[in-house]
């Protein structure tokens, strides 16, 4: 029975290990339950590039979901010589952009109500003081990348967050490699132009509050000793 369990455990090491090509394959083959390796290798790809054109987490935690089911009930259709990747994504921009379709929702959003509900990576092993830091730089990140129109969006979403090749996301949005580069290119500049707009020089090396009160007790203690000395 022992022997039985540690075949099986490393069976499924051994299936995590395939190319997604080859677990399709199997997949395809009545082997269903592995299609769940798939899933969990490219989460958070389709999450991103789904979250590009929607900012509502339960509308792209549902695309996300209807993509998937799309994907594995088209599986047959897909062709070895690209890469599942590539095919899934196109798979979820046409989902989300489905649903934008049908909702017809106006595309002006308050990023500050949705960037709220952007999972924050965990920091447990940061002290305090850095971990607040990290949070609100983040947050500050992600609202400079929301600020993007959705076509410059999914470029620098694939691009600069998921380090995608400029081939890989002309084929995944079905234009040129040039077209690629020109949307990276702006959306670096529009990206630029939000964080200086957004920062506030004067709020830069403040000390105010306790800082300035603790200073100025000092310096008027220290002037009433000088005075009693007088």
């Amino acid at each position: 029975m022992g022997n039985y369990i540690s075949d099986r455990k490393s069976n499924s090491n051994v299936v995590k290990l395939l190319a997604d090509n080859l677990v399709i394959e199997r997949v395809l083959n009545g082997e269903t339950d592995l299609f769940e390796i798939l899933m969990r290798r490219h989460n958070e790809l389709l999450y991103r590039t789904i979250r590009s054109y929607l900012y509502i987490e339960a509308d792209v935690e549902d695309t996300m979901q209807n993509a998937y089911v799309k994907a594995f009930s088209k599986l047959y259709q897909f062709r070895n010589n690209a890469l599942f990747s590539t095919w899934l994504v196109r798979i979820g921009i046409n989902e989300a952009l489905q649903l934008k379709r049908k909702a017809k929702r106006n595309e002006t959003i308050d990023i500050n109500e949705q960037r709220a509900t952007l999972q924050i990576a965990d920091t447990s092993i940061m002290n305090p003081e850095i971990t607040t830091i990290y949070k609100e730089s983040k947050v500050f990140i992600e609202k400079a990348i929301d600020s993007l129109p959705p076509k410059y969006k999914i470029v620098f979403m694939l691009q600069e967050v998921e380090g995608m090749e400029i081939a890989e996301i002309a084929e995944c949005l079905q234009i040129t490699t040039n077209n690629v580069k020109i949307r990276l290119y702006r959306a670096r500049n529009m990206m630029k132009d939000f964080l200086l707009h957004e920062i506030t020089t004067h709020d830069f090396f403040e000390f105010g509050n306790s800082r300035c009160d603790k200073i100025v007790e000092n310096v008027m203690n220290r002037i009433q000793n000088i005075n009693q000395i007088k």
